[in-house]
C-alpha cells in the first residue's frame, strides 16, 4: 500500500471566531506540534514533498504543515509554537485580506518569512474559487497574488493553495504557467490521475475531530489517503 506524505491543513486557531471545522484551539495545536516533535517526524517544505512525488518509504516519518487564509491568530498563536519547536510550515495568504481586521499584516508576514523553514504562499487575490470564475480572472488571481507577495516580501513565492481547494486541469496548467513550483488542493480530491502531480497535492484538514492522539496519529500515518476519507 502506498504511503503518502501527510500534508496537514490548518486554518484558524480561534474556535470562538470559527466554530466547527475551520479552527482548532491553541492548546490542541500546541499538543499536536509537540507530538510531532516527540515522535521525531521530519517537517519538510511543500516543494520537497512535491519533488518526492508526494510519497514516502515505510520507514520514513515526514510531514508538511500548512495554514490557509492568513488569519491573525496564525501569527499570534501558531507561529510562536512553530518557532519554539523548530518546525517548518507554509502559510497561504489571500492578498486582498492582508492588513484587514482579523488577518495578518505585512509586517507580521515579513517577520515570519525571515525565519528559516517558514514559507509564505499564495491563496489567491480575493479567495474566489478559481473554477467558478472566468479563466482570465482565475489567471489574474494566480499571477497578481504571486507578484504582490514577491514585491512586498522580497522573496520568490513558490507555492499556491487553491481557494476552497478547488481546481481542474486548466487551473493546474495556469499555476504552472504562473511560475508556481507546487500547488495544494483539498482533502477530498481522490482522482488517481492527479497522484504525484506537484500542482495537485492533496492535504488533510485538521479540526477538533483530530483531537485525540489516535485520530492525529492516523492522519500522520501516511495511509490516511488510502482509506479514501475526505
Amino acid at each position: 500500500m502506498r504511503r503518502f506524505i501527510p500534508i496537514l491543513a490548518y486554518h484558524s486557531l480561534d474556535p470562538a471566531r470559527f466554530p466547527g471545522k475551520l479552527a482548532v484551539s491553541p492548546e490542541l495545536f500546541r499538543r499536536q506540534m509537540l507530538w510531532i516533535k516527540r515522535q521525531r517526524f521530519q517537517t519538510i517544505g511543500l516543494e520537497i514533498c512535491a519533488g518526492r512525488g508526494w510519497t514516502e518509504g515505510f520507514l520514513e516519518r515526514q510531514v508538511a504543515i500548512t495554514f490557509d487564509d492568513g488569519h491573525g491568530d496564525n501569527y499570534h498563536r501558531a507561529f510562536p509554537v512553530l518557532r519554539e519547536a523548530g518546525l517548518q510550515a507554509t502559510f497561504f495568504v489571500t492578498t486582498d485580506e492582508i492588513g484587514k481586521e482579523g488577518y495578518m499584516t505585512w509586517d507580521m508576514l515579513r517577520e515570519m518569512a525571515a525565519l528559516p523553514g517558514i514559507e509564505i504562499g499564495s491563496h489567491g487575490v480575493d479567495h474566489r474559487t478559481l473554477t467558478d470564475i472566468p479563466e482570465p480572472e482565475a489567471w489574474l488571481s494566480l499571477v497578481a497574488s504571486k507578484r504582490i507577495l514577491e514585491e512586498k516580501l522580497g522573496r520568490e513565492i513558490r507555492a499556491v493553495a487553491y481557494p476552497c481547494g478547488s481546481f481542474n486541469e486548466k487551473i493546474l496548467e495556469m499555476a504552472r504557467g504562473a511560475g508556481y513550483a507546487c500547488g495544494c488542493a483539498a482533502s477530498h480530491v481522490r482522482d488517481s490521475r492527479f497522484v504525484g502531480n506537484p500542482h495537485a497535492l492533496r492535504r488533510i484538514k485538521i479540526s477538533e475531530s483530530s483531537g485525540s492522539a489516535l485520530a492525529f496519529g492516523v492522519r500522520l500515518s501516511g495511509l490516511y489517503h488510502s482509506f479514501g476519507r475526505p
